[in-house]
Order: C-alpha cells, then structure tokens, then sequence
C-alpha cells in the first residue's frame, strides 16, 4: 500500500496528462521517512522498459497525524542523474528533518542518460519513443502525487527546484504552468538558454550534445534553433521573465573558482568549466530579469563548482527560505 492510501496496482485506464497515466512498477520503503517508486506513463514510451524513480520523502512525523497535510517540493536532478541524485548527493533528507514539508524527487531521464530537458520533445519518433516530460511532470505527477499524499494543493504551498539541467525544468515549469508552482529555485541551473545571444550559442551547443547521448538525433528536444526559434522563446526562461513575476524565485550560482581543497580532486577542471557555463547563463538570467524589475532571490558564490558538495551548500540555504515562503498565509 502507497503511504498515502493508495494501492500500487496498474490503472485499468491510464490516460496520458492525467494522474492516472502513473503505473506504479513497484515500490520500496528505504526508511521510515523516504520510499522510492518506479512508475511508468504512456507519455513516455520508453518508460515502460526503463520505470522511471519517484522518490517521496515524508515528514519526520508524517503518520503520527493523519488529518494534517504538507506543502510539497517538488525537486528535478540535472543532466546524467536520476531522481536518486537527491538522495545521494545531496543531504535532503537530514536537511528536511523536523520540517512540515513533503519533498518528491522524479526523474528528468532514463537512468543516467543526457535527460529530457523537461520539455515535450519536437521530435516524437525517435528511438526512445514518445517522449513528453513536461506532460509527466506536471500534468501527471503533480496530481498523482495530490491524489496519494496529504498535500496542501495549491500553488502557495508548492514549490520547485531543480538542479543543473533541472534548473532549467524548475523555471520553466514554474512560469508555463503558474497555476501549479508558487516558489522556483535553481541550484547552477542552465535559465537562459536562448534569450542572451551569447548564452544561446553555448546553450544550443550544450543541450544538443547532451541530446545526443540519449542515442537520438541532437535537435529531438526542441528541434532546431532557427526554425523552430518559437519553440526555443517558449521554454527559457530567459526569454519570460516577466512571467515569473508573480512567483518567489531563487537563483544559486557560483562563479567557479575552486577551493583549496578542489585541487586534488581530479573531477575539479570538469566541474570548474561546468560551473563557469552556468554562471554566465545565470547572468544572462539577472540582466534580463533586472530589466524587466523583476524581484528574485540571487545567490552568488565566489568559491563554487558544479559538484555536489556545493549543490548542498545550496540546498541548506534554501530550505529555511522555502519554510518562510510556505509559511505566509494563503
């Protein structure tokens, strides 16, 4: 039985864009706070032989009070990591101890492949099958996980975040679908991907190749710059800024200068150039969004790289901010 009440059998009538689109594979109970899920959805073909994670994480005394319900955040990995990364790489589940806060981590890919781009990819025949991650997440998901957990439903109690390439899904989630996420923070996020002419050549040549690992043709997720140019405006947040107007977002970056103790650490030059990519895409994001007087959180480091002690430092400062976020009156 799913912690919420729910069993987890097939649905007799799985209908993509909707909660019961979600198939629980199988689930198991990891401690008494975090049980992980792998589910499948027509809106993803390929998940039906690769299930995709769910990861739940509950509040310390979640069972203890039957009748109260929880803000949710919702938390995306970044480019070769599974949902697991939020749990493996990041101290979320000491991090959230004591809070009343429900967080649930989902996959942006199969396994550690390139990712989705947490977006309905352009080209739909590809080997990987249908491949709609931005119906999964927020159109099946989302409810799945209203309909299973006691969630307060509403936007000023559901936040997202998101981390590298799910920095990228979190800001644009959070301003495609304003009705479902109040709060967006990104941690190193790639958020201007088209709308800087400087950031849009790294960002093509960026995602493309990350494209390109899942074994499908580079342009599959967006299509071409150029010619599909509408399809890329739509998606970045760079290019809408002034559609986030109304949410509280955080911005976590650092400009990539590493700490002595990096130095021998022999991933560091990889994390080091990553870090500096998302910074300057992180900029991109700050000049648009100070042109157009938007209010946001920005968070600059001098030390930092796109490693996982430094997605940590991240995630410790947000969570408080988060909590007096959730904690407004509605």
């Amino acid at each position: 039985m799913l912690l919420g009440g729910a069993h987890a059998v097939a649905s007799t009538s799985q209908r993509a864009g909707t909660a019961s689109a979600i198939h629980v594979v199988s689930h198991k109970r990891e401690s008494a706070r975090v049980t992980q899920y792998l589910v499948s959805t027509p809106s993803l073909g390929r998940s039906t032989a690769t299930p995709l994670r769910i990861d739940v994480i509950l509040p310390t005394r979640y069972a203890q009070h039957p009748h109260r319900r929880y803000p949710v955040l919702y938390a995306l990995p970044g480019t070769a990591s599974t949902a697991d990364q939020w749990l493996d790489q990041t101290d979320t589940v000491r991090q959230t101890k004591g809070r009343d806060l429900i967080v649930v981590a989902v996959d942006g890919g199969y396994n550690t492949d390139g990712g989705g781009w947490y977006t309905n990819w352009v080209d739909q025949h590809t080997s990987l099958g249908t491949a709609n991650w931005e119906t999964f997440h927020t159109q099946e998901v989302v409810p799945w996980v209203d309909a299973h957990f006691r969630t307060i439903a509403s936007r000023d109690k559901r936040a997202i975040v998101g981390i590298s390439q799910g920095g990228f899904g979190s800001l644009s989630y959070a301003f495609r679908h304003p009705r479902l996420f109040g709060a967006a923070a990104a941690f190193s996020g790639a958020v201007d991907v088209y709308n800087n002419p400087v950031c849009q050549v790294g960002a093509s040549a960026l995602i493309s190749g990350i494209v390109a690992t899942d074994g499908v043709q580079p342009l599959a997720a967006f299509g071409d710059p150029v010619t599909n140019a509408a399809n890329w405006r739509a998606h970045d947040p760079g290019s809408n800024v002034t559609k986030l107007k109304k949410t509280a977002v955080d911005l976590y970056v650092s400009k990539g200068e590493p700490a002595p103790s990096d130095l021998a650490d022999p991933s560091m030059p990889v994390g080091l150039g990553l870090e500096a990519v998302m910074h300057l895409s992180n900029v991109c994001f700050k000049e648009a969004a100070d042109r157009a007087g938007l209010h946001f959180g920005w968070h600059e480091y001098d030390v930092g790289l796109h490693t996982a002690p430094y997605i940590n430092r991240d995630l410790i400062a947000y969570v408080p901010r988060l909590m007096r976020f959730f904690a407004r009156p509605s």
